[in-house]
């Protein structure tokens, strides 16, 4: 397997918007500085490597002054907001069939990871592990991971049956983790695993009617969609708030909620997505300036350059020099 098969789905990530936003936090900047655009968090197709996940997740529990940012990240998600994946666990008859699930699928969420069953005599341990060499610290990403797989095990609504073991040694302020893993937590372990009283694997699940959060009226695939259906209004300069709540079948004020219950504001997938395919048509050189200005709904080629100028410093014709001799 290949450094580029070590990826994570951007549904993993979408949280980090909204937890930065309640901290005061710019989620567009900070991605940024961790080398990462949010346009590629709209798009379910592009997977993001590992590697650039984990120096996200470190960058945020930098700014936030939160070392444990990852795991809150981790609770704030429910199930099906996984898509497919986590849909399908909550439709499971008990915590062993949940977890047999959830263990075939991880390739939707993960590529490079592995998860397995261990069953002994008192317990079972829902293991996790990276697949390869890490490039950056996973403490973060790791972290968010437990917390996540924790609410499989909490279906059958018997917290006090589950615990999680952590390969990462205890640290100060460590206890803050009960918060969002529960109280029976061991550090310095040889794996990083969800622990659950043996007899819970029989037990049938008890999935709430709806979800907590956010709701059934603000699905998690709305930041999702507006992404993509801005990438296909582009070129024909409709991309705009008022044709995108349109097309979704929602009012302009409940599109605007949708996006900041998720971190993110319309004018800044906008901007963010153009600069995205701009950057990536650019370094294509296939096409001409007015036609690149064209295809990202640009009035001409003016505007475009004055646009490519504030996201790069540079005219996309000096970025696009700057790019061929790195790359020569």
């Amino acid at each position: 397997m290949s450094n580029d098969e070590f990826a994570h789905n951007p549904r993993t990530l979408l949280h980090i918007a909204a937890e930065l936003r309640k901290c005061g936090i710019s989620p567009v900047e900070i991605f940024r500085r961790a080398g990462l655009s949010p346009a590629r968090l709209l798009d379910g197709d592009r997977w993001i490597p590992r590697a650039l996940c984990f120096a996200l997740s470190q960058e945020v529990a930098a700014v936030s002054g939160d070392p444990f940012f990852a795991s809150r990240i981790g609770k704030s998600f429910q199930l099906a907001e996984f898509g497919v994946w986590g849909q399908t666990i909550e439709g499971a008859e008990t915590v062993a069939d949940a977890f047999s699930v959830a263990i075939k699928g991880v390739g939707l969420l993960h590529r490079g990871s592995n998860l397995q069953v261990l069953v002994s005599r008192d317990e079972a341990q829902l293991r996790f592990a990276y697949r390869g060499r890490l490039e950056a610290d996973p403490r973060q990403h790791l972290m968010g991971t437990l917390a996540v797989l924790r609410k499989i095990a909490l279906l059958a609504n018997v917290p006090e049956a589950v615990g999680v073991h952590f390969s990462i040694p205890y640290s100060i302020g460590a206890d803050c983790l009960e918060e969002t893993h529960g109280e029976r937590l061991t550090f310095g372990c040889d794996t990083d695993a969800i622990v659950v009283d043996r007899e819970l694997l029989g037990m049938r699940l008890d999935v709430p009617a709806e979800p907590n959060g956010r709701g059934a009226d603000e699905p998690p695939e709305t930041a999702e969609q507006v992404g993509a259906l801005i990438r296909k209004l582009l070129p024909y300069e409709r991309a705009n708030l008022p044709t995108v709540a349109a097309k979704l079948n929602v009012s302009k004020r409940t599109l605007q909620r949708r996006l900041r219950n998720w971190g993110f504001a319309f004018e800044e997938i906008l901007d963010d997505t153009r600069r995205t395919e701009a950057l990536k048509l650019v370094r294509s050189r296939e096409h001409s300036a007015i036609e690149i200005a064209f295809l990202l709904g640009y009035s001409d080629a003016a505007h475009f350059t004055r646009a490519f100028r504030r996201w790069t410093g540079m005219a996309p014709r000096e970025y696009s020099r700057v790019v061929t001799r790195s790359l020569s």
